[in-house]
């Protein structure tokens, strides 16, 4: 018996591994979306056996990365222009809402951990060649920036449910996309909201970071075709 749950927690050790390895092999392009995966394929590459990757597959599929069919097998999720629009809008939503909890509720350490992601931020960008390294490295301090609004936003329901869209939107719209001016315009927008959070102001957090990913959005619109749309004001009840 004991053997067997040591066995139980060793499997669900390596499909959590496995399903990280993938899903940042999904992210960072080495698996490409429309690219067509197998099992065996992907147990060779990130040295599983195929019942942890057939597990992290399942939850890949879950979580929007992948999609699994009888006739096609499995394939990195291709996305129509009317589904991203509508993943930036639904982001705009929940990660407006995480910037106002933000600066509601945050603390030093989460204050500090914002500025020492954006002082990094400005470093790069402030580079004169944006090499590929630069471009990935900006990207991923970008997420860093969003995880650590959403942590300053203390709820859990929240960050759940914006964590997949986020993911889902920054692979589809790294800064790889993004030229000078967009790059400038989305490093001022994270400076607005550091003021907004430091200074306890929830609803001017809140307006510019629904203004941010909407930009995002809409810089993305041209490339992708999808409509440039603004996401449904919020109308707050008075009391």
């Amino acid at each position: 018996m004991a053997g067997e749950r040591r066995s139980s927690k060793a499997g669900k050790r390596t499909a959590d591994r496995v399903y990280e390895d993938i899903r940042r092999g999904i992210l960072t392009g080495l698996l490409k979306p429309g690219e067509r995966i197998t099992e065996e394929l992907l147990a060779e590459r990130f040295g599983a056996s195929r019942t942890p990757v057939r597990s992290a597959m399942v939850r890949l599929a879950g979580d929007g990365f992948v999609e699994m069919t009888p006739r096609s097998g499995t394939i990195v999720k291709q996305r129509s222009p009317r589904e991203i629009a509508e993943i930036y809008d639904v982001r705009a939503l929940l990660e407006s809402e995480a910037a106002r909890l933000a600066a509601e509720r945050h603390d030093e350490s989460d204050l500090s951990t914002l500025k020492t992601v954006q002082d990094e931020l400005d470093a790069l960008a402030a580079r004169e060649e944006k090499t590929e390294p630069v471009i990935e490295k900006l990207s991923m301090l970008n997420r860093d920036f969003h995880h650590a609004i959403l942590a300053a936003g203390r709820n859990t329901t929240l960050t759940d449910s914006a964590v997949r869209l986020m993911e889902i939107g920054f692979l589809i719209n790294t800064y790889a996309r993004f030229g000078c001016d967009e790059i400038e315009r989305s490093l001022s927008d994270h400076r607005k909201l550091l003021a907004a959070i430091e200074t306890r102001d929830g609803a001017w957090a809140e307006a510019i970071m629904r203004s941010h990913i909407l930009g995002a959005r809409n810089s993305l619109a041209d490339a992708v075709d999808i409509p440039r749309t603004s996401a449904p004001k919020r109308v707050r009840r008075r009391d």
